[in-house]
């Protein structure tokens, strides 16, 4: 039986040099020298919790839904979400898969039935149980196209059937170790289905089972969230209240913080010199998750011109990591040749450094390839996000010193993703990371969303036996390291370097250097993060 996975081998960033910050201006100039990067941390505060404390959270984004079935992106919504609706499962620090609605669950020898078995003594806000009828209706309306906005995101699932009044089995078309990792998302949220249909005799605002309720809702601003008294695990809810304040603007996030407006915030890599200062100071400290999300131009196979694997490899070699991680990153990103960054679990040892920067080897591969002169790729930048749009410059005056033209297009976010998935076009973006190695191979590379052309026959295979829940964890590393060998060496992205998740709070906050989600993804589940006592 079931009821969590192993935990993720985490790397560790090398120090951060003190020469960062005084070649930081000169080397965005000059796009040619510099080295540096790594990982600043703080230990966490220790003292006794107040059950009375509330809790201020700056998050990049202000909440725009409340209803985690019509999200339009669940990395936006999670941290506004996740506080109001629980899930099956719950990612937990060390990006592992750990119980919370179910206590249990257990995969069928083929892999295509899930049978999860419910706790007791889950109740919604209002009181009623959260049993196995609630989570039937909940997943069926998450995974139907007319009701829901997330349903893409359950396209591998058949059916959900009610067994008894806690136990629930998931079918689905395909063996999917996956599942309950995808089951931790506030896409899978399961809520009260006296919330549904035309005759709702419940809001949204009362539809949840979370550790916390809404109080106070502010859309395109703020939410305040109060305990809910009536919650199975006090652990979750060690502060009495808490509020996450949407600021866009990262220089307006700071000051809040520095003012003392706010607990935590979650920063940028390019403030870490502004951070650092702050938290000289006695009462501050700062926390760096070792890896999350990675930058790359997202490749489309079948673009004209790029369809050899020798072209995609020399726009790699072209590109100068060590210098856009010092100059955009304040040297937190490190430079990455794979999907799965080196450290983690499935990455392939042989593709850690594979690219390094070689631009006479970029030129000799295009040579071999016959490129002609005047080869030029189109690359999707989105516009307003930082540093994309500068890293969009640094890697355009890099290809052009090998003699590909990159010819930015500014695109509004909300348009990106969809532009690049019709094809014969690059995004520079971050690619996603996901709690299991295999789902981020999955979702990167087998989505046409994200991936217009289907990567190779042998990438594939791979991947899909990987989805076996029945297989041990040996044989899975070595399936994902296959596939992510395949994707360095045949060059599905050009890879450029991988982003972790900082943190910066005030000494009274316990619990968000191992908060949930910000070890893989770049998001802060605030259950379980409270504070001390005066």
């Amino acid at each position: 039986m079931i009821n969590g996975a192993p935990s993720s081998a985490r790397s560790r960033m090398r120090p951060r040099t003190a020469a960062v910050a005084a070649a930081t201006s000169a080397v965005l100039l000059l796009s040619a020298c510099g080295s540096g990067g790594g990982s600043s941390t703080a230990a966490r505060s220790t003292g006794v919790i107040d059950p009375t404390g509330s809790l201020s959270f700056a998050w990049t984004v202000p909440p725009k839904n409340l209803d985690p079935h019509q999200s339009g992106n669940y990395q936006l919504d999670f941290t506004y979400l996740s506080l109001v609706f629980d899930r099956l499962t719950q990612m937990v620090d060390g990006a592992e898969v750990a119980p919370l609605l179910a206590e249990s669950w257990e995969p069928s020898p083929d892999g295509r039935e899930t049978t999860f078995r419910l706790r007791t003594d889950a109740t919604f806000h209002d009181g009623s149980p959260v049993d196995s009828d609630a989570v039937v209706a909940s997943l069926n309306r998450a995974r139907d196209e007319h009701q829901a906005r997330v349903a893409r995101a359950f396209t591998m699932i058949e059916s959900v059937e009610k067994v008894d009044a806690h136990t629930v089995v998931v079918r689905t078309n395909r063996p999917a170790a996956d599942l309950p990792a995808i089951l931790s998302t506030t896409e899978a949220a399961v809520m009260n289905p006296k919330f549904f249909g035309p005759d709702s005799t419940l809001s949204i605002e009362n539809a949840g089972s979370g550790a916390y309720q809404f109080d106070q809702i502010r859309l395109g601003d703020r939410v305040t969230y109060k305990r809910y008294d009536g919650y199975w695990d006090p652990e979750a809810q060690k502060a009495a209240s808490v509020e996450v304040i949407g600021l866009t603007d990262d220089n307006a996030r700071l000051n809040a913080f520095r003012g003392g407006q706010v607990d935590a915030i979650l920063a940028k890599a390019g403030q870490v010199d502004d951070l650092e200062a702050i938290t000289r100071q006695p009462n501050y400290l700062m926390h760096t998750f070792d890896v999350t999300q990675f930058y790359a131009i997202q490749l489309d196979l079948g673009t004209p011109g790029f369809e050899d694997p020798r072209i995609r490899q020399a726009l790699n070699y072209a590109i100068d990591r060590e210098n856009i991680d010092v100059a955009l990153t304040n040297g937190l990103c490190g430079p990455t040749s794979q999907p799965i960054s080196a450290g983690l679990q499935g990455s392939d040892p042989g593709s850690a450094d594979r690219y390094s920067y070689d631009p006479d080897r970029a030129r000799e591969l295009l040579d071999e390839a016959g490129v002609p002169d005047g080869l030029s790729l189109d690359v999707i930048s989105v516009t307003g996000i930082s540093p994309q749009q500068e890293m969009a410059i640094a890697v355009q005056s890099q290809l052009a010193d090998v003699g590909v033209t990159m010819n930015i297009k500014p695109v509004i976010q909300s348009d990106a993703q969809r532009e690049f998935a019709g094809g014969g076009v690059g995004l520079l973006h971050t690619r996603l990371t996901y709690p299991t190695p295999v789902q981020t191979l999955l979702n990167n590379y087998m989505t046409p969303l994200r991936y217009p052309t289907p990567p190779s026959q042998e990438f594939r295979e791979a991947v899909e036996q990987a989805l076996d829940p029945n297989l041990d964890a040996e044989a899975r590393d070595k399936l994902v390291s296959a596939a992510s060998a395949t994707a360095s060496e045949d060059a599905y992205d050009v890879f450029i370097c991988a982003l972790p998740t900082l943190v910066a709070y005030q000494d009274s906050v316990v619990g968000l250097d191992t908060a949930g989600q910000a070890d893989f993804i770049g998001v802060v589940d605030l259950r379980y993060v409270g504070k001390t006592g005066a």
